[in-house]
């Protein structure tokens, strides 16, 4: 499949004009956000509004990550193509063919699901459907101390599209060293992590022992996306809230929030090996 890039297209060009009359009219490029339909075996399941980038790596991870399938072997076919409402907004759609197995269970889940939106939550009916029980993650090796004092300083220059437009979330992906893997970056924080997640089962990189930096706040769905993905660690820019932090330290997931002035926070510990 091939992948929409982003770029500095006219499109995403726009004027605008500073609060004085008499300033002259400028430009500024803007972050794309576009619906992307997701569908399983051709029956509808969500509309997520994406930055439109690494769009295969995302749909996997999210597939993942909401529980659709429990490996990249699940997934035997991917295909996307433009989409329009009408209304006439343009959008993209991609369905993923999934095993027999994993279809049944979506079967089954399916109206739970319904009404979903990107907060991961809302439409969901019982406390038990929003917050399953998952499997506890296994120990795993401590971050180097020093490199996390230099992630929040070095953050911003991974961001490509975020130093060219700004407004946008990112997401590194981190080894036990503190090596930067790869930079996902989205309008929302839930669709950069899944694509990290994605771009992981993509390149065969099992994610025990690694951790994800993220721009935003550390929400409970996001600990959720990461214990599914069997991610060791999940480091913010942003402090947690109280759930995330429960969640966390009850399924072992490293929890640590990177203040703008202060030594980083260790919320749920980080696991002896």
């Amino acid at each position: 499949m091939s992948d929409t890039p982003f770029s500095l297209a006219s499109s995403n060009i726009y004027s605008f004009q500073r609060i004085d009359q008499a300033a002259p009219i400028e430009t500024s490029l803007l972050v794309e956000e576009i619906p992307l339909a997701i569908s399983i075996n051709n029956i509808n399941h969500a509309v997520m509004m994406v930055t439109p980038v690494n769009l295969d790596a995302f749909a996997l991870g999210f597939a993942l990550s909401e529980g659709l399938i429990k490996q990249a072997s699940d997934v035997r076919d991917m295909t996307i193509q433009a989409n329009q409402s009408t209304s006439g907004i343009s959008g993209l759609a991609i369905n993923l063919e999934i095993s027999a197995r994993q279809f049944n269970q979506f079967k089954q889940s399916q109206k739970a699901r319904l009404g979903a939106t990107g907060c991961g939550l809302c439409g969901i009916e019982s406390l038990e459907q929003a917050f399953p029980a998952l499997g506890t993650l296994p120990d795993h090796e401590p971050l180097i101390e020093d490199s996390l004092k230099t992630l929040r300083a070095s953050f911003f220059e991974h961001q490509v599209i975020g130093q060219q437009s700004g407004a946008i979330h990112g997401a590194l992906l981190i080894s036990s060293k503190g090596d930067i893997l790869i930079c996902m970056e989205d309008i929302g924080r839930h669709n950069a992590l899944d694509k990290v997640i994605g771009y992981a089962l993509q390149q065969q990189i099992p994610l025990h022992n690694h951790h994800v930096v993220m721009s935003s706040r550390c929400s409970a769905e996001l600990v959720q996306k990461a214990i599914r993905a069997k991610l060791s660690g999940l480091i913010h820019l942003a402090s947690p809230s109280t759930l995330a932090v429960e969640l966390a330290r009850q399924y072992k997931l490293s929890l640590i929030h990177l203040p703008k002035q202060d030594t980083p926070r260790i919320y749920a510990a980080t696991a002896q090996p």
